[in-house]
């Protein structure tokens, strides 16, 4: 069973401290039986495709993104899944909710932001191998285990691996790696991510 650890505040998932989110085995299965009615075919509602990756991925990220990897706050799929059943702009809308449409539950939508804070990826991370070499401006504690903080309190032990620009990439005790807002971390978090990255 998957432990998380949660926001205080808007349900939104800091860290997992178990396996990282199975877009095929998990997040698909949620998507077919919430989204897919309207969001497939030619013809899907608001251009969003995503019973095909290759559409799909076209959204994540990118100039018209329906996803921003990493940051489920500022992502629409999970924005507008996450509004009451009362606003206009939910997911689905109230006209399809009358029709029989279920939005997700509370689950559903934690796990879709956990995967979306790991990057929202479709293939299953492998276990990547320790680099022979740091990163640029990365220090030779690159595989070193941290405690990582956020600013809601959640915590996570994972070693550094870069510091790209707005994102610090972390790698979990099991190997997964995933990107994480900087921003979202507590000021001791973000000190360390510099530090590490050479900043």
């Amino acid at each position: 069973m998957r432990t998380l650890s949660f926001l205080p505040f808007a349900g939104m998932i800091l860290f997992s401290s178990a396996e990282a989110v199975d877009y095929k085995e998990e997040i698909r299965p949620i998507l077919n039986k919430k989204c897919f009615k309207c969001h497939t075919g030619p013809k899907a509602k608001g251009g969003l495709r995503m019973d095909v990756n290759e559409d799909f991925s076209k959204r994540i990220g990118g100039d018209d993104p329906v996803i921003l990897p990493g940051d489920p706050a500022k992502s629409l799929l999970s924005v507008k899944a996450g509004l009451p059943a009362s606003d206009g702009d939910a997911m689905p809308p109230p006209p399809s909710r009358d029709r029989g449409a279920e939005p997700m539950t509370a689950a559903e939508l934690n796990l879709v932001r956990q995967w979306i804070t790991e990057g929202a990826k479709f293939e299953a991370a492998a276990t990547p191998a320790v680099p022979t070499t740091p990163a640029p401006g990365a220090t030779a504690m690159v595989a070193e285990v941290h405690t990582w903080s956020n600013s809601g309190g959640g915590s996570l032990k994972a070693s550094f691996v870069a510091l790209n620009g707005t994102n610090v990439t972390l790698r979990k005790e099991d190997g997964t790696q995933f990107d994480y807002p900087l921003a979202n971390l507590s000021p001791e978090s973000q000190a360390l991510a510099k530090q590490l990255g050479g900043l």
